[in-house]
């Protein structure tokens, strides 16, 4: 008896010490936790370790944390919440003042809240709500959301969330006041900066081809001159608004207001608002809180207007300021003309550097002869539109008896669409000569370019290889418009075997396709720069039409082929402008 007495005399003393080892190991766990939230005074990376730290331990799915905003608690932080919650606010009588569970059916913890939080609290399904308090008074709260485990919290678990929160509260001041603190330097440095460019606007102004710029130092301008807060700058150019840069101003309302402003004749001069007619646009400038009114000109055209609120001393605009505003405004407007046309100049140039480095490069990455091949005849041609696209064909020798038919257009325009099609040809033509099935030559090229670009570049392409002795023809279609397999009984097939594009998902498994040429069989491969091809009504080319010309046109030979076919779809535009590249490959095998 006595040796089990000593059992659990030990037992006891045991659990005792591994209890109190536990609560030391706690206590120190938020000790540490202290040293870190106290280390820091930037408001955002404190409030980030409060929900962090006990989302990691805890492995708890959601968080938030509320803070005062002046008379209501607005989320501040949130991780996994849904947007909208961003914009919702509460009153101290909605929030409770102790620790609240959402699944404590029996409230136990006597927490009070208003439906309007608990609603919010199950929509955004949060699983406790902890309180922030300093100096007794609630400053904030700390919202977690369930356990990935699906777990109930322990009581241990809500005690350590509770004493985070009241650690968290002297740091969670501390970095208010410095955020505060902040701000009033911030704007302290805004206002100096205004009055330094008072002085310095007329030369700034003159001095810049940079529009934002120019538009910022008028900001500055009128503030400190006019010591206004209330501003709206506006550009626009046939009715159609390109900048509004505005303070005080809702941008919904001034866009309103532009909206109101199209409805009347121009206003050619300043104006204070109590001057303006008609009244309707009066009063309702009058009620946004604008005073005054001044139109932004340009060789008799209008191309904008500035909208000043109220003056901070409360005074009335007088006609000296009038005077003032509308000189200054000039010389703002000239900076801003200039601007564009600077800007309208080097864009124009860059495009025309780009475009010529693009179709450089398309045009030596294209055949510049296509070979003989015995008992067949074939060609390419490509005809750019005015924008450079990513078309591409090749004809490859791999040996004595087979050769390589290709055809690519790939996504965008320019120098990257140029630069994507180099990176085909050269996986292409180092891929085709070696002993590796079509489909998975196809399927590499696929790789590599998924592994090299973004998710919106992409290539349609059509690769072929023609045993000239045994005239087999083994093809895969990348999601490519389908060539025309054309017999001379008129007769048409669409090779369509393959898989999707190139470069949207990798390790994709290309079927091979098979068919044979006969003697006058022609293969036409296109890029939809030839069936899209507009008319002036904007009418498209389409593949019926296509189809048509090739049919009446299949005793043609291939070059004579190809270019009477471009010559039908340019008579057939009429001369409207084109978006894309028209390319055609044809292949016919010679009757003998």
């Amino acid at each position: 008896m006595a040796g089990f007495q000593d059992y659990l005399s030990d037992k006891y003393q045991t659990e005792n010490i591994q209890a109190i080892n536990e609560r030391l190991l706690e206590l120190s766990s938020l000790f540490e936790i202290s040293q870190i939230l106290n280390s820091s005074l930037e408001l955002n990376e404190v409030l980030n370790n409060i929900l962090l730290i006990p989302m990691g331990r805890l492995m708890i799915s959601r968080g938030a944390i509320l803070l005062q905003a002046g008379d209501n608690f607005q989320l501040r932080l949130g991780k996994g919440v849904a947007e909208e919650a961003e914009k919702i606010k509460f009153s101290e009588k909605d929030l409770p003042s102790e620790v609240y569970l959402t699944d404590d059916i029996a409230n136990k913890s006597k927490a009070k809240i208003t439906d309007d939080f608990r609603s919010f609290l199950t929509d955004q399904k949060f699983a406790i709500a902890v309180p922030i308090k300093s100096q007794n008074k609630l400053i904030g709260l700390v919202l977690y959301g369930h356990k990935l485990t699906k777990q109930i919290f322990a009581e241990e678990e809500i005690d350590f969330m509770l004493s985070l929160a009241n650690l968290s509260a002297t740091a969670i001041m501390n970095a208010l006041k410095v955020e505060e603190i902040k701000n009033i330097n911030l704007q302290l440095d805004e206002r100096i900066q205004q009055l330094k460019t008072l002085f310095d606007i007329a030369q700034g102004l003159s001095a810049t081809l940079d529009s934002d710029k120019i538009v910022k130092l008028l900001t500055y301008a009128l503030m400190g001159q006019m010591l206004v807060y209330h501003y709206a700058i506006v550009i626009q150019r046939n009715g159609d608004l390109q900048k509004i840069d505005c303070k005080g101003f809702l941008q919904d309302t001034i866009e309103n207001v532009s909206t109101e402003l199209s409805k009347y004749p121009v206003l050619e001069s300043a104006a204070i608002i109590d001057a303006i007619e008609p009244k309707a646009l009066k009063d309702q400038l009058w009620k946004i809180g604008a005073r005054i009114f001044i139109p932004l000109r340009h060789q008799n055209q209008n191309i904008g207007y500035i909208l000043l609120g109220e003056k901070i001393n409360k005074q009335k605009y007088t006609d000296i300021d009038v005077e003032f505003l509308t000189t200054l405004v000039n010389q703002a407007v000239i900076s801003i003309e200039n601007a564009r046309l600077f800007k309208e100049t080097l864009e124009k140039q860059r495009i025309e550097q780009e475009l010529q480095v693009a179709k450089t490069i398309q045009t030596k990455l294209l055949p510049r002869e296509i070979i003989t091949v015995l008992g067949y005849d074939i060609w390419g041609i490509n005809k750019s539109s005015k924008e450079v696209g990513g078309d591409y064909y090749d004809v490859i020798p791999i040996s004595d008896s087979t050769m390589a038919l290709a055809i690519a257009d790939v996504s965008g325009k320019s120098v990257p669409a140029a630069l994507l099609m180099a990176n085909l040809q050269a996986g292409l033509r180092s891929l085709i000569r070696e002993d590796i099935p079509l489909n998975q030559i196809v399927g590499r090229l696929n790789n590599l370019i998924h592994q090299n670009t973004d998710l919106d570049k992409y290539i349609t392409f059509f690769v072929g290889i023609l045993n000239t002795h045994s005239h087999d023809f083994s093809y895969v279609n990348a999601g490519h418009n389908p060539p025309m397999f054309l017999h001379p009984d008129g007769n048409l097939d669409l090779l369509d075997v393959g898989g999707i594009i190139l470069g949207m998902i990798p390790d994709y498994h290309y079927e091979t396709g098979k068919i044979k040429f006969q003697p006058k069989d022609i293969l036409i491969c296109y890029t939809d720069g030839v069936n899209e091809a507009l008319d002036r009504k904007e009418d498209e080319y389409g593949e019926e039409r296509l189809q048509k010309f090739i049919i009446g046109n299949n005793k043609l030979g291939a070059k004579t082929l190809a270019e009477g076919l471009v010559a039908d779809i340019l008579k057939f535009s009429e001369g409207a402008p084109q978006y894309d590249d028209i390319t055609l490959l044809i292949s016919k095998r010679i009757a003998y």
